[in-house]
């Protein structure tokens, strides 16, 4: 039994003891605070000489069972450590003295390594797993909105299985990705969408929705379950994320999973939340008129069918009207049309993890089911969850360690986005005011299958049929594999080896169904994705006193991450057997396969400079290989990414009753981005078909290939200050940055002479500078109540500095209207909403044609569509053992041009559409759909919001109702995006964006957000 449990060691590493332990008494307590003699929670108590260890309840008591002459451990973060040798009492209270060099929270930085918060010389954001599991999101970046300062996070309109937006400092690139990468345990993970971003396995998490439409098919980061979070740390500057050289140009944000523990037996904690969704209608259409045109009423059923999306009818009168089933109607107002269309939607997820482990190895193991009911009928999403964690120690100096993900994903309907067909949000958006949808549309199909109709334009899908009938599902089977050795060969000497693999296999099925209006035979898209990336780190490290008062911990490494993706498409028009929806059923097919590969090779060192715990500087450095950038005519393969910063911890010289900590810091680093995509340099090929039998070949290369690209290079400038005061009871931190993106990777519009329509070239530039602030305090802290209130607030000045020397402007977007476009121009801020202003003569007064409409005049930028300004306003208050807390924040400075808007005014549908309606001799109708296609920048409104984010209400059963058998008891009602306290968009939320590129400021007919409400359940044994 012994041999086999040895070699499950080497294996799993997840052993548990054969032995046990001498239990000879149990030992308890309280630990309370020497400040305020306030009981501490979580303090760790430690049998000295062992892994044995509890830590202390919300009322600050332990219980520990150890033997004769124990020593007992006694430490908490920011406090002096205590030891204590037992006695022949088997009570023990302990008073922790507040220690003032270890002030502020241990931080997770890069590569995974820990360090006090007061040694860092840059700003990091810091998330504890808790804040996430109670009230929760789908996709748990979205459950860092209002918590970062300089953190702006926002999802696509495209309902909970949607990709994150999540931009830190500003938008580090012109046209790619600015999402930050993603590092788990202190690897790199993937996080492209399955959708637009797996091609080219780009780090990023592009939603797919544009101007013709498109569905966001989720990203990366979706796929962790937040119950295995420990801790999320956000290194938002180039100082915090140079270690990881070109992959850091955006900012890293860095999760550390949960681990096991020495303890008695085997702990079990279950975490259960079930939530449900309920849409947000922000509608405030006109119910005066009615369907038909030209201020008629339609009277006949090819009429009713013509104006089914048509609100420019008669005044409402309730007279029966002909609708387009044939069934004439009173004509009266249905103004609960989106209402009646959306569902009630939910999403119940149930955890269960298995912790153990003895003094010489730890595991953990969870498992999670995650089910969720989209808000638009027939829409589902299901995800499995495993977690795997454990500890070694193979010997006195050699440790082991493995942690495994793995998690399938299974999403139904994913909703298609932006433009009409297919798109349910569309065709309900713009229904007839007077026709009930859900008596009239649906079921959405005649009994033989085709779609019903409800308006002469095809490609406007009936709501119901698109909903029941379409299909756009995702299959997802991913593993992230951690596993690594660390030998301490002396005290201040080691050497670790560490191997990841991420590996996922995708699939994406679209079927346009039989019977669809504007396909009435079909077609279908199933495309299949492998991706692969393999990192592979070797680090060696010292940590020494190298003289008096002056310690070094320093660490040389290399690594090397090589990446596959391998995508085949497969495609068929026409089904054979109607209603069969597989490809070889189809009459016409194509295929199409793509591999691509790509690897680059890092060496990295670091040091940590240490004086009288009150002086620190960091030097890093890393350069990185890219096998993407080799090319027939250029070896420039290798890039340095350099990084110094420091700190100096001030208050270690001032004796204040006030102050209680303070600090400078500052940091300067360069890093870089966008050079990972393969195939930018050099020409390739691939078979266009044949001749005779003969392979014909054509260049692929979409853009005129680069011999001479590179990665952009992006530097960046952070200094700041963080000072407690009062016993830590008010806190700020403050905290300035300037970062300069140069060589930005542009695609630039050739002459049609060259065979391409674009170059890709280094060539724009663009800067971020701006402030964070954070404020924490205590107000109120007694026996029974305390107080906890802090707010982040963050202001982001973007340039676009330039182009190529021709280029003043590039677009990067357009609306489906195309009279809306995403522009970078030089001398302005990053991603300009452009629209069409008014035509004027040199007086100001607007130009009008014969008829009245405004003419169109130039396209101007309205403004950038990133948000400028970001806030969150956090409160919790604890009052014996219940708990209340909400989160407000707000954002300000963005536009939005409004596609529904400017549907619904064509539609006669909006407000603004009553105007002048019964004037004698003037055709609304033509006037107002002329006029909003002339003057589309009446679109572009006010993006800035404040909204009430989430709240907890809580309670925590003392454990003596239970005899002291369960760990821990808690029951919570919880709430997100309850409310909407501030807006100034019409008819729309202002956090609309259909994708998450740069393109912000562009929303059409995309999910409506919701706000949900429910209850949390933590239980633990």
């Amino acid at each position: 039994m012994k041999k086999y449990l040895q070699v499950m060691l080497v294996v799993l590493l997840l052993v548990i003891s054969a032995t046990a332990l001498a239990q000879q008494r149990t030992v308890t307590g309280t630990v309370i605070s020497s400040d305020d003699k306030q009981p501490l929670p979580s303090v760790t108590v430690l049998i000295k000489g062992t892994n044995i260890a509890t830590q202390t309840d919300l009322e600050g008591k332990y219980s520990i069972k150890t033997s004769d002459g124990a020593t007992l451990v006694f430490s908490y973060v920011g406090y002096t450590t205590r030891e204590v040798t037992l006695g022949s009492s088997n009570v023990i209270d302990v008073t922790l003295v507040t220690d003032s060099r270890m002030i502020g929270e241990v931080v997770v930085t890069a590569l995974g390594i820990k360090k006090e918060a007061r040694s860092v010389g840059y700003a990091t954001g810091q998330v504890k797993g808790d804040e996430l599991t109670q009230a929760r999101e789908v996709n748990v970046a979205n459950a860092l909105a209002g918590k970062v300062a300089g953190v702006s996070v926002a999802s696509p309109a495209s309902g909970p299985g949607g990709a994150a937006n999540v931009i830190i400092r500003g938008s580090s690139s012109l046209t790619g990705s600015s999402q930050p990468l993603y590092v788990l345990n202190g690897v790199p993970m993937n996080n492209s969408n399955s959708g637009s971003a797996i091609v080219t396995g780009a780090a990023s998490s592009e939603g797919s929705a544009g101007q013709y439409g498109g569905a966001d098919l989720g990203d990366g980061i979706s796929n962790i379950n937040p119950d295995d979070i420990e801790s999320i740390s956000v290194l938002k500057g180039a100082a915090a994320a140079a270690l990881y050289g070109s992959r850091a140009g955006a900012g890293v944000i860095m999760i550390t999973t949960k681990s096991g523990k020495a303890q008695k037996g085997i702990g079990v904690d279950f975490n259960s939340t079930y939530q449900i969704d309920e849409i947000n209608d922000f509608t405030n259409y006109q119910y005066e008129y009615g369907s038909g045109h030209q201020g008629l009423k339609p009277t006949t059923i090819e009429e009713a069918l013509n104006d089914g999306a048509s609100s420019w009818g008669a005044r409402l009168d309730g007279s029966n009207v002909i609708q387009l089933d044939g069934v004439s109607r009173p004509y009266v107002a249905q103004k609960n049309n989106i209402k009646d269309f959306y569902r009630t939607g939910g999403t119940f997820t149930n955890t269960i993890a298995l912790t153990g482990g003895t003094e010489t190895a730890t595991f953990r193991f969870s498992a999670s089911k995650m089910d969720n009911t989209g808000v638009i009928p027939n829409s589902y999403l299901d995800r499995w969850s495993f977690n795997l964690g454990s500890t070694a120690k193979l010997g006195k100096k050699i440790t082991a360690n493995v942690v495994v993900n793995y998690t399938v994903e299974d999403a139904k309907n994913r909703p298609n986005l932006s433009d009409a067909p297919g798109n349910s949000n569309f065709g309900i958006a713009f229904v007839a005011n007077s026709i009930q949808a859900s008596q009239v549309l649906a079921p959405g199909y005649h009994p033989d299958g085709s779609e019903i109709q409800f308006t002469g334009n095809t490609f406007t899908t009936n709501p119901y049929f698109a909903a029941e009938k379409f299909v756009n599902n995702t299959h997802r089977n991913r593993i992230i594999a951690n596993a690594s050795l660390r030998w301490n060969i002396l005290d201040w000497l080691y050497i670790q080896g560490r191997v990841v693999q991420d590996a996922y296999n995708d699939r994406f099925t679209n079927v346009t169904p039989t019977g669809t209006a504007y396909r009435e035979f079909g077609d279908m898209r199933d495309n299949s994705a492998r991706f692969s990336e393999l990192n592979a780190d070797a680090l060696v490290g010292i940590s020494h006193t190298i003289a008096k008062d002056l310690t070094l911990d320093a660490s040389v490494g290399a690594n090397m991450m090589k990446r596959s993706n391998e995508l085949t498409n497969l495609s068929g028009s026409t089904f054979s057997i109607p209603f069969l929806y597989t490809i070889p059923n189809t009459t016409s097919k194509t295929n199409a396969y793509f591999d691509f590969n790509s690897r680059i090779n890092s060496v990295y060192a670091t040091a940590d400079l240490a004086y009288r715990s009150f002086l620190y500087l960091n030097l890093s450095l890393r350069n990185d290989w890219y096998s993407t950038l080799a090319s027939p005519t250029s070896d420039k393969i290798s890039y340095l990414y350099p990084a110094v910063s420091s700190s100096f911890v001030f208050s270690e010289f001032l004796k204040s009753n006030t102050l209680s900590y303070g600090k400078v810091r500052v940091g300067y680093a360069e890093v870089g981005g966008g050079g990972e995509l393969p195939y930018q340099t050099t020409l390739t090929y691939n078979i266009a078909g044949t001749i005779n039998g003969v392979p014909i070949g054509q260049i692929a290369n979409g853009s005129i290939p680069n011999a001479g690209l590179k990665p952009r290079a992006i530097k960046e400038f952070e200094a700041g200050t963080e000072v407690k005061f009062f016993q830590n009871r008010l806190g700020i931190d403050l905290t300035y940055y300037n970062k300069q993106i140069n060589d930005d990777i542009v695609p630039v519009t050739t002459s049609v002479s060259t065979g391409y329509p674009s170059a890709v070239l280094n060539v724009g530039k663009l800067k971020n500078t701006g402030w964070e602030l954070m404020l924490t305090g205590t107000p109120i802290k007694n026996n029974d109540f305390t107080w906890n209130v802090s707010f982040n607030g963050s202001v982001n000045n973007s340039e676009v500095v330039s182009l190529a020397s021709d280029l003043t402007s590039i677009q990067i977007g357009i609306g489906r209207t195309e009279t809306a476009f995403i522009q970078q121009i030089v001398g302005k801020e990053a991603s300009q909403v452009m629209a069409f202003d008014y035509s004027r003569d040199e007086s100001g007064n607007i130009l009008r044609d014969a008829n009245g409409v405004p003419l169109r005049g130039n396209l101007i930028a309205y403004g950038s569509g990133n948000y400028k300004y970001n806030t969150g306003l956090s409160n919790e208050f604890y009052y014996k053992r219940f708990n209340l807390s909400f989160l407000i924040d707000g954002k300000w400075g963005a536009k939005i041009f409004s596609g529904t808007n400017a549907y619904a005014t064509g539609a006669g549908l909006t407000q603004a559409t009553l105007i002048d309606r019964d004037k004698s001799g003037f055709d609304a109708q033509s006037y107002y759909a002329n006029f909003g296609s002339n003057v589309s920048g009446q679109f572009v409104e006010d993006a800035s919001f404040i909204k009430l984010r989430q709240v907890i209400l809580g309670y925590d059963f003392p454990l003596s109702m239970f005899n002291n058998k369960i760990q821990g008891l808690k029951i919570s009602f919880v709430a997100r995006n309850l409310a909407v306290l501030m807006k100034h968009t019409s008819n729309i939320d202002p956090e609309s964006n259909y994708n998450n590129s740069a393109a912000q400021g562009l929303e059409l007919a995309g999910v409506p957000s919701t706000r949900s409400f429910g209850l949390n359940l933590n239980f633990k044994f």
